[in-house]
């Protein structure tokens, strides 16, 4: 559940004065998953997903390691620059890429782009001519997964339904774009390796429409319990088909090196027990957008023990982090961990009524290295008029 030795690490930085709420990772952790990505995937290209933690530390970190990054927004393609990728170790995915978007990446360096639609095609070939691009196909999917993280159904609004995709390749090639490969992403939190093989059947039926191309990009979208071993003579025989397969691990990566710590202000019982945090929505969006119940470890001793519900700050009934919990009865002040909160957690992290970002803390075994600071009150009204 929790490493020891980060735990015991965890209550030194409390002891030292660390401000709650804050978020920590476990740096070690996050060397054991990109190992056991890339010793499963042998000779496979690996792009970090930034959107699960887009933190310039850990993209640094990450990038010493080998890996690309894969983005999903002007932003993300700065902050991966900032962090030290090149253009070419960058891939910009994503439905909408609008004019603006073309145009500063034609200043700042083009990196590949996934094509989402005939329309971005277009706006492409217009404005980054030979740019290097990818084709989304849309396989028309079902997955087992959260419906708010299933991307690959008929329905979605990502990529190109399978018919689409011959066009597509000759309207690229057409226009003088650099077609380098397809693109497939199914979803996130996928446990059943049978979810991505009905998707890889679909790629090799349009590679055998379109034609070898030098990439297939197999996406992400990888739970943290999936058996690696089992997907991966899958994954690296399109290495026959392609000169390069290319994946998007991110939740994989950071998701159990990261923890929210928060601080008990207080329990109260309505027609439930709940203890209440300095934590809530605004600094962890997962529970109320995807229902996600992360585990909690407490911080603190006490013998007698209860059931109780984590509620936050927000005025939202929502604003509830976990329930039926079973923790020691804690005092006021007392601190515990939320778990699995390194992905999605604070790149969701939102000033929603006026709330700071939390500060962020990376431990290498050794020491606390703090590489976010907490916002700052006047920094929320920055940028309004009166």
């Amino acid at each position: 559940m929790l490493d020891p030795r980060f735990k015991d690490a965890l209550k030194e930085l409390l002891a030292e004065g660390a401000e709650t709420p804050f978020y920590a990772y476990d740096l070690g952790t996050i060397q054991a998953q990109a190992e056991r990505l890339i010793a499963a995937f042998p000779g496979v290209r690996l792009f970090y997903a930034v959107k699960a933690n887009p933190r310039l530390f850990l993209l640094r970190f990450l990038r010493e390691r080998g890996f690309s990054a894969e983005t999903v927004s002007l932003g993300e393609v700065f902050r991966s620059y900032r962090a030290g990728f090149l253009p070419d170790e960058v891939l910009l995915n994503g439905p909408v890429k609008p004019p603006r978007v073309l145009e500063a990446l034609a200043e700042a360096g083009v990196p590949f782009l996934g094509v989402d639609s005939t329309a971005d095609l277009l706006r492409i070939a217009r404005r980054l001519p030979g740019a290097r691009v990818l084709l989304r196909v849309n396989p028309d999917l079902p997955v087992s997964t959260h419906p708010h993280l299933a991307t690959g159904k008929g329905e979605s609004q990502f990529g190109m339904l399978p018919d689409a995709i011959p066009e597509a390749a000759r309207k690229a090639r057409e226009l003088g774009l650099e077609l380098m490969g397809l693109h497939l992403h199914l979803g996130s939190a996928l446990e059943a390796p049978e979810d991505f093989e009905a998707g890889y059947r679909v790629i090799e039926r349009l590679l055998e429409e379109v034609g070898p191309l030098p990439v297939v990009d197999l996406g992400g979208g990888f739970g943290l319990d999936l058996d690696l071993d089992a997907l991966s003579p899958r994954v690296r025989a399109f290495k026959a088909r392609a000169g390069e397969v290319w994946l998007e691990p991110g939740r994989f990566l950071v998701a159990r090196a990261g923890v929210l710590v928060a601080r008990v202000w207080g329990e109260k019982t309505t027609r439930r027990r709940y203890l209440l945090l300095d934590a809530g929505m605004s600094h962890f969006l997962r529970p109320a957008l995807y229902g996600a119940r992360p585990p909690v470890v407490p911080l603190y001793e006490g013998s007698e023990e209860g059931v109780f519900d984590l509620a936050g700050p927000a005025c939202e009934s929502t604003d509830v982090l976990a329930r039926d919990v079973r923790l020691p009865v804690p005092k006021e002040g007392d601190a515990l961990a939320l778990l699995e909160a390194g992905a999605y957690g604070s790149s969701m992290a939102s000033p929603y009524l006026d709330t700071p970002h939390p500060a962020e803390y990376a431990w290498d075994g050794e020491r606390w290295l703090r590489i976010r600071e907490r916002g700052r009150y006047p920094d929320l009204f920055a940028g309004e008029r009166l």
